[in-house]
């Protein structure tokens, strides 16, 4: 029978290693074109004026424009999770290895201490 700690550890290195897995595949679909990434930032278009009949000419499209932005606090969100994982997976193995302590000397008491 296993030991409750040992039970806890190797959920929470299974939870690490699916959480690892699930922003890799995120970042790869996201960065690839398959999906995209979540509109936090809508900025408008940029745009000039032309000087004839008071037009504006459109230099850079607000959704081409936000891409930037969004691509990279998708970045951040995943690296964060990423780190996270990594941590949760790193207690489960704490959890999961056996610790052995081992006692090379004796500890002597000090002879001030001893007298009390």
């Amino acid at each position: 029978m296993l030991k409750p700690e040992k039970i806890i550890g190797y959920s929470l290195l299974i939870l690490g290693v699916i959480l690892l897995l699930f922003s890799i595949y995120e970042m790869v679909n996201v960065y690839t074109g398959a999906t995209a990434a979540p509109n936090l930032f809508h900025l408008s278009d940029v745009s000039m004026p032309t000087g004839e009949n008071e037009t504006n000419v459109t230099l850079i499209q607000g959704a081409q424009l936000s891409q930037v932005p969004n691509l990279f606090a998708w970045f951040i969100l995943m690296g964060f999770v990423m780190f996270a994982a990594g941590k949760i997976a790193s207690i489960g193995v704490n959890m999961i290895k056996d610790v052995k302590v081992e006692i090379k000397e004796a500890v002597q008491v000090p002879k001030e201490m001893g007298k009390q």
